[in-house]
């Protein structure tokens, strides 16, 4: 990514309050800095990447990616003072602030940012998001409002506007224009943004506009540990293109009937047949494992679609992981559903893992997710429900 017109600047430091050592914090598999650096490699347009920080653990993690990283003063309150320490190395028209702590960042949305600020419309760009009104209760999140045009108006911790029924959350993601940070370096301070601790109150009040982009992906700035679950939550959602199910118990209530001739019977939901269709529509492959084999099973897999099965099989994590290698997938790219013990090392394997409602207690603490739905009563629907609401960008 080399373009001397834009350059992307992640701020990251070691030093938060509520999360110390944030950036080199382990997430889904991997330090969230580096999830912030590979989206920002992972953009639709050209420019450069460059990582700012006060932390040589940091220097030395970023050195290692092969992605230039400043160290700057450590004495700086925010990422923009970081960025005025260092700007005169940075030769960009524009650039673009991506904090380090946002890794669901929607790379089309900063492809969308640098479109704005190219527009020449403000000196600056901003992105927003739509939030209910028990999130602007949170004085943690920072609400917006803006005019018809959206240009912002005012940035506050308060529930803003009075008597609103729909509320704008601002990600303190930023594009600037170049001439825009060299004028913030000489700004008269400004009394409202020490009221609210915001410095982008200093710019407004300093006839500085800023253009808010408005986006439905409602992504995870991670402040605390709580914040971190849901984003890891949300990452492995996001990357999830398929299903192993467990049959016996979990797309059936686990009873098992003998017709007349000693044929075994089973029940299936039909809910659950639709939703597998559903899924197999929208590209995800699933796969059935169980440790049983019956014609039932078979003939149910095969009206499905079903191509992915492991029947008779007694070691199911073996088995999970042959349907990987089938479906060309690793395991942090598929969910399991299951319903008892013999399903704990495929839960134990894969992390988007969850457990039906009547499950064995041990399976229950394994899984990550629990379904409200008992075995044989719409899991694969419960499992949908479930994935739409932890992604940041629903596909279902």
């Amino acid at each position: 990514m080399k373009n001397r017109n834009c350059t992307i600047l992640i701020p990251a430091r070691m030093g938060s309050s509520r999360l110390p050592n944030k950036p080199l914090k382990e997430i889904a598999g991997k330090p969230l800095l580096k999830w912030v650096i590979e989206l920002a490699q992972n953009i639709n347009f050209e420019a450069s990447l460059k990582v700012l920080t006060e932390d040589k653990l940091i220097k030395d993690f970023v050195d290692s990616l092969g992605v230039q990283c400043f160290l700057t003063d450590k004495s700086h309150k925010n990422g923009t003072a970081r960025i005025l320490e260092i700007l005169e190395s940075i030769d960009s028209d524009f650039i673009i602030n991506l904090q380090g702590d946002e890794p669901l960042v929607n790379p089309i949305d900063l492809s969308n940012l640098y479109e704005m600020i190219k527009s020449g419309d403000s000196d600056i760009a901003s992105i927003c998001h739509e939030v209910d009104n028990l999130v602007a209760e949170d004085p943690s999140n920072v609400k917006v409002v803006f005019d018809m045009n959206q240009y912002a108006l005012y940035f506050s911790r308060s529930k803003i506007p009075y008597g609103a029924k729909t509320f704008y959350s601002h990600k303190g993601i930023y594009a600037f224009k170049r001439d825009t940070l060299q004028k913030i370096r000489f700004l008269k301070s400004s009394s409202l943004a020490n009221f609210e601790d915001l410095e982008q109150l200093q710019w407004l009040e300093n006839n500085i506009s800023i253009k808010m982009l408005i986006t439905k992906n409602k992504s995870i700035g991670v402040d605390t540990q709580d914040d971190l679950i849901k984003a890891e939550n949300a990452l492995l959602s996001n990357n999830i293109k398929a299903l192993i199910c467990d049959i016996d118990g979990t797309l059936t209530n686990g009873l098992v009937w003998y017709g007349e001739n000693g044929e075994e019977l089973k029940s299936f939901n039909v809910k659950d047949g639709l939703a597998i269709k559903k899924l197999l529509s929208k590209g995800f492959k699933v796969g059935f494992i169980s440790g049983r084999d019956s014609a039932p099973l078979r003939i149910r897999a095969k009206e499905l679609g079903v191509e992915f099965v492991r029947f008779n099989q007694a070691d199911k994590k073996k088995g999970c992981l042959e349907l990987l290698s089938e479906m060309k997938l690793g395991v942090r790219n598929v969910a399991y559903i299951g319903d008892d013990e013999s399903d704990i090392p495929c839960c134990s394997l894969i992390p988007f893992s969850f457990a039906v409602n009547d499950c064995h207690k041990d399976l229950k603490k394994i899984s990550r997710f629990h379904l409200k739905e008992k075995g044989g009563e719409g899991v694969i629907n419960g499992f949908i429900e479930n994935l739409n609401l932890l992604s940041t960008n629903p596909k279902i």
